[in-house]
């Protein structure tokens, strides 16, 4: 027997089969030929028997060969379909596996019987059948057993769960899975939970929902007075006489008088104890009928002290000086004007804070660049030239006092001159990180790729497009390339740096080659290439913000440090996320559906069911479970198979089992339509919030975080806000002139209060006895009826008394406040050391005992030549002015008064004009209504002082805000009525209302329905009340006082109450009518559900608890008084003292002991001969004959002083000494010396 080769194969061998193959035969045929043609021959017998020319048809043959084919069918043997045969073996042994061969995931069988081996849970030649695994003893499962494609699970029977091998059954605890769907106390029963409320509640119908137990027999209702029984379960508080309810509608407190149109005072209103009396403000005084304030004229009571005239103004005065006078830098004495003109600006810069010039009406104030004149017309105040676009800033700009600076936005500089900004060339200064090309645009830059590459993640780095070969090449070019100069060449709108064919476009191939199948044919690399250079296409451009110093983002704001949940990448220029977390710093986690790295992986979770973004378990929704969260029903569904709708809404979970809604975290009640109450959260609501209270305003109702109130922050609101920062959540920054703080809940910068004042708003004087910076210091005891100074903590002596004490009258000469003031008398004339006034000698007259008939005055006045020149003027008395006095003034008495030169009007502030008639206009006010309003939406403006009077719907200094939502008209004062989610009108009040309602106060129902009520009264017959529908046949089921419409018996429930039925009170947080009002209880303090009314806790006041208790006042409602001496203040809430330095007690009621001093008495006095020191200060006391800070210098004390300290006044004749110690005149035998500290020398 002849073995057959690779080729040959004969039948009979494994796996052969006959094939018919048709061959095609070709031969050649013979075929014969013919073709005529015309030839030229000599013939004879032409014409005179000559030869001549002529033509003859000759044929001529040959033999050609066609090629023939014919079919010749013939048998052949080759491997059947499936099988192939290796080397020289006998037949055809090896099956061909195809990709389709095996199915679910089956691994293809070379040899053997079995085509396919079939993995665990398929079966069949190619593992094309399923394995019903339940079909053996129901798959181990001790409940059902439940076959899917490839695999089975367990299921268990109602009321049972699957155990941890995935095949046991164990009890279903229903209180485990959100409580049960309770909203109080669940207990578990064998295959079955009840519901059960907590003492004063009882169990809604529906089984879960507890409902309070409301009657004046439990604790008096909670009223603080009376509590009256309503019936139906209803009841109210109410108060005594004099007394008011709160907010809260169960606490009362006492009625203040100042709280209803200001007592009826005219200005203030203080209130003690129910009782009220009236106050003026400084420069009035009360009226006869103790309510309205009277102008105090200081003029005509001498309280004014002007030296020359005064003139009255409304609560004040001002004085005016004869013509030839100055007035002074004191603003009440007047200089005259004799031999030369006085410098008004030489004492004190005129009163000026910046430039001084002097002017006949006195200095006159002017201000450095980026500084504005105040009212007063001597301060200067900071500018801001930003906000009044004075500034030249291009980009941003920011002020500061005195001036303003400028600065660019990212990947500008700023331009030598201060304002512009220029473009940032990155890609010269050879920052931008580029790998190939790099084009700068206006603020960045973009990176480019040389033709066959394309921009990487990063967008800096280039990547090839073909593989190493190309890349290899496009290397050599680049070498090539490198030793070009630099080109610069321009197209339209792109500057390149390159040659125009390396554009900012890369070619992205698209094109796919596959081998065979068989693998046998290896494709020709270089043929690939030329191929896919040839498909080349689909151009796609690239552009990218650079950014600089290691920073990254889309605009560059982020940088490592910024990572959240992941690390920085090696390059530090772009964070690599976690598992679970995505995002530019990884802050986002993984979209819902996806988990694991990079967020890239599928989740599988059924029912509903979501997956842990980090690991991909599955987070099964109440009433489901299993590992992918097959055990259980679809949303919506419940019951033995899911067929059974939930009565849910949103098509929510309800129980797999009983269809009780469980609700998501966040809500409660019978169907999951209430948000949990307050310092509630999560399932069921089961969980109270971990939050400051007292620092917080609640909590998310599903997560639980908290939700700070303005000046803390933290996962629980336990931190105050950081210095420099404020608001909710302490995010906002302060802005505050030269980075100071803020207020930590407003954001308004802290000042503080000047030496002498003290307050909330620095508006009151340091209590008697009090002064310096917050009225720590303790006064002198100033004498002749002299009053502490409480900037400076000196004596204000009467006028005509000086010294430390106010002790001495002034000296000749002098009178007034201080003995500052030098008389104007004439020389033989005598000054009251009081009030200046001048006692003429006979023959002398005038308010100077100088005046004279036909006196002249000489004035000097230096010209520019240094020439002096001399003017004769005679002394104008008031009303005159002009040469010799002649011309009366044309000024109204409300001017003041006329120049002794010009005769022009000297207006007073708000005024201008000729005659001073008209008040300044056109939006100016102020001295010489050159100052320029700020008011805006057409405010009014004060024409003397600069103050807006806004127009109804707007408030603020400038009236440059809207009222806020819920008030409305002037002053915003006035409160909005509209309902169900309306907003009104911020001038007219006018509600606005949302979809579904109409009406004034958007209270009305704008469907329309037709229902046949069966009454036949007409279209306007009701049902009697408590009935509705067809007939009346149907009772309605509204509670708590809610009405019930008579034709659909939906109820509309009362204020305060809401639920289908109005059976649930206003969750926490709202009131009023269908819960539509947002209360705006602040600092814990509680709201009313039916009113809204806060009711405010100890230290807090206002009418939404936003105001802290004034200085002086604590407790509940700030109603009680504080008892502290000494400048102590009390806590808000409690009322206890806390002591200034140097003080003590539980009032501050005692002083330092000897030895100690300052705050809390806890610092030691530092004095060498000396025990005791002043106890706030730390000033030592030195014992007699001692001096020095320390007291540590024994030394006399320096002439004319005595005593501790030397800080008594020898009362000796001039001339004669006293004792340094004891303050005696005349030295004692054997000393000598102006203080007695020297002895007696012996001759």
């Amino acid at each position: 027997m002849r073995i057959a080769s690779f080729l040959e194969l004969q039948p009979g061998m494994p796996n052969v089969c006959a094939d018919q193959e048709m061959s095609v035969l070709g031969g050649h045929q013979p075929c014969v030929q013919a073709f005529t043609r015309m030839v030229k021959v000599w013939k004879q017998g032409c014409t005179n028997h000559r030869w001549c020319m002529g033509y003859e048809r000759r044929t001529t043959y040959y033999t050609a060969y066609r090629q023939m084919y014919s079919m010749d069918l013939h048998t052949v043997y080759k491997c059947c379909q499936g099988w192939t045969q290796k080397g020289d073996e006998m037949g055809c042994l090896h099956r061909v596996c195809w990709a389709n061969t095996c199915f679910n995931g089956g691994q293809c069988a070379g040899t053997g019987d079995q085509i396919c081996q079939c993995p665990l849970g398929f079966k069949g030649t190619q593992c094309q059948y399923d394995v019903n695994e339940c079909e053996v003893d129901e798959g181990g499962c001790e409940g059902y057993c439940c076959n899917t494609i490839g695999s089975y699970y367990c299921k268990c029977p109602e009321g049972s769960r699957l155990g941890p091998d995935g095949k046991a059954c164990q009890d279903v605890d229903e209180c485990e899975e959100v409580n049960g769907g309770c909203q109080q106390t669940c207990v578990n029963i064998p295959g079955s939970y009840r519901c059960e409320c907590s003492k004063g509640f009882r169990m809604h119908t529906d089984g879960r929902t507890c409902i309070a137990v409301t009657s004046c027999s439990v604790l008096n209702g909670g009223c603080e007075h009376k509590c009256v029984d309503m019936g139906d379960n209803h009841y109210k508080c109410e108060c005594r006489e004099n007394y008011q309810l709160k907010r809260d509608g169960r606490h009362c407190e006492l009625r203040d008088p100042c709280d209803l149109g200001n007592g009826g005072c005219a200005q203030l209103c203080l209130s003690e104890d129910g009782r009220f009396h009236c106050e003026c403000q400084t420069g009035f005084r009360l009226a006869g009928d103790a309510k309205t304030c009277d102008d105090i004229d200081e003029c005509s009571l001498g309280q004014a002290r002007c030296s020359h005239g005064c003139v009255n103004m409304l609560g004040s005065f001002s004085c005016v000086c004869h013509p030839g006078f100055e007035l002074g830098a004191d603003g009440k004495q007047c200089y005259r004007i004799e031999m030369e003109i006085i410098n008004s600006c030489e004492r004190n810069n005129g009163g000026c804070s910046h430039h001084c010039e002097h002017t006949t009406n006195g200095p006159l104030c002017s201000c450095n660049h980026g500084y504005l004149l105040g009212q007063d017309r001597k301060t200067c105040i900071n500018g801001d030239e930003c906000i009044s676009g004075e500034s030249c800033c291009s980009h941003f700009c920011r002020n500061y006092p005195g001036g303003y600076e400028c600065s660019c936005k990212s990947g500008h500089r700023l331009n030598p001159d201060g304002c512009g900004c220029d473009d940032i060339d990155e890609c010269l200064a050879e920052t931008s990180g580029c790998e190939h090309y790099c084009v700068n645009t206006l603020g960045t830059y973009e990176c480019f790729c040389r033709l066959g590459f394309r921009l990487d993640q990063d967008q800096h780095s280039c990547i090839s497009l073909y593989g190493r070969e190309l890349e290899e090449e496009e290397d050599e070019e680049e070498e090539e390339e490198e030793e070009e100069q630099l080109e610069v060449h321009r197209l339209p709108d792109l500057l390149f740096r390159k040659a125009p064919q390396f554009l900012q476009y890369t070619a992205a191939l698209h094109a796919r080659y596959d081998s065979d199948d068989d693998g046998n044919d290896a494709g020709d690399t270089e043929k690939e290439l030329e191929i896919q250079t040839d498909h080349r296409g689909e151009l796609r451009g690239h552009s990218h913000i650079v950014c600089l110093d290691g920073s990254f983002g889309d605009d560059c704001s982020v940088s490592c440090d910024d990572c959240v949940n992941g690390v920085c990448n090696e390059d530090r220029d772009q964070c690599r996320c976690s598992p679970g977390w995505t995002g530019i710093i990884c802050d986002k986690p993984c979209p819902q559906g996806t988990y694991g790295q990079a967020c890239n992986t599928l989740c599988r979770c059924l029912n509903g069911g979501s997956c842990d973004p980090v690991t991909g378990k599955c987070l099964c929704p109440p009433g489901v479970e299993g590992l992918l969260c097959e055990n259980g029903c679809p949303r919506g569904y419940f019951g033995r198979h899911c067929r059974r709708k939930c009565n849910c809404p949103n098509s929510a979970h309800c129980h797999r089992l009983y269809g009780a809604c469980l609700c998501s975290p966040g809500l409660y009640g019978r169907y999951c339509h209430l948000p949990c109450p307050r310092w509630t959260h999560g399932a069921g609501c089961s969980k109270e919030c971990h939050c400051v209270q007292e620092h917080s305003s609640g909590c998310d109702p599903k997560t639980g975080s908290c939700f700070c109130k303005a000046a803390y922050h933290g996962p629980q609101c336990e931190k105050e806000c950081d210095p420099g920062f404020f608001g909710a959540g302490c995010e906002q920054p302060c802005d505050c002139p030269g980075g100071g703080s803020c207020d930590p809940r407003t954001g308004e910068c802290k000042q503080q209060c000047p030496a002498g004042l003290h307050g909330d708003r620095c508006q009151l004087d340091c209590p008697g006895g009090l002064w310096g910076l917050r009225c720590q210091s303790s006064c002198p005891p100033c004498g002749d009826r002299g009053s502490c100074n409480k900037q400076i903590g000196g004596c204000n002596c009467q006028p005509g008394f000086t010294g430390n004490l106010c002790e001495n009258e002034c000296p000749v000469g002098y009178h007034g406040p201080g003995c500052s003031m030098q008389c104007s008398c004439h020389p033989d004339a005598s000054c009251d050391p009081q009030t200046g006034q001048c006692a003429c000698p006979p023959g002398k007259t005038g308010h100077d005992c100088a005046t004279c008939k036909n006196c002249k005055i000489i004035i000097r006045i230096q010209t520019r030549n240094d020439r002096k020149k001399y003017h004769l003027l005679p002394s104008c008395e008031s009303g005159y002015w002009g040469l010799g006095c002649t011309t009366k003034c044309q000024c109204p008495e409300s001017s003041l008064g006329c120049d002794p030169i010009t005769g022009q009007c000297v207006c007073q502030t708000g005024f201008t004009g000729e005659l001073c008639e008209k008040t300044c206009v056109n939006g100016s006010y102020g001295w010489g209504c050159v100052q320029q309003c700020q008011c805006q939406n057409g405010a009014q403006c004060d024409h003397v002082s600069g103050a807006c009077t806004c127009s109804p719907g707007y408030a603020g200094t400038y009236c440059e805000k809207v009222c806020p939502d819920g008030f409305y008209g002037l002053d915003c004062g006035q409160m909005c009525e509209c309902r169900n989610g309306a907003h009104c009108h911020h001038i007219t009040g006018a509600c606005l209302c949302t979809a579904g309602w109409a009406g004034p106060h958007c209270i009305l129902g704008n469907g329309s329905h037709i229902i046949k009520t069966g009454c036949e009264g007409g279209p306007h017959c009701k049902c009697p009340q408590g009935h509705f529908g067809e007939r009346c046949s149907q009772t309605c089921e509204c509670q708590n006082g809610a009405r019930c419409d008579h034709v659909t018996g939906r109820c509309s429930c009362a204020a305060g109450w809401t639920g289908v039925s109005c059976q649930l009170s206003c969750p926490a947080g709202q009131y009023g009518e269908n819960c539509s009002g947002q209360c705006l209880c602040q600092n814990r303090g509680s709201c009313d559900s039916v009113t809204g009314q806060c009711s405010c806790p100890p230290g807090f006041t206002g009418a939404a608890c936003e105001l802290e208790c004034e200085e002086g006042r604590f407790g509940e409602n700030c109603s009680q008084t504080c008892s502290c001496t000494n400048g102590g203040k009390c806590e808000k809430m409690t009322g206890r003292c806390v002591c200034p330095p140097g003080w003590t007690g539980d009032l501050c009621q005692s002083a330092c002991s000897k030895g100690a001093f300052g705050e809390g008495c806890e610092q030691r006095c530092d004095c060498v001969y000396s025990s005791s020191c002043h106890h706030v200060t730390g000033r030592c006391e030195c014992e007699p004959g001692w001096r020095g800070a320390g007291c540590d210098k024994r030394e006399s004390c320096l002439p004319g002083s005595y005593g501790a300290s030397c800080a008594q006044r020898c009362q000796c004749q001039a001339g004669v000494s006293c004792h340094h110690e004891t303050g005696s005149c005349g030295c004692p035998a054997g000393l000598t010396g102006p203080g007695c500290e020297k002895s007696k020398s012996k001759n």
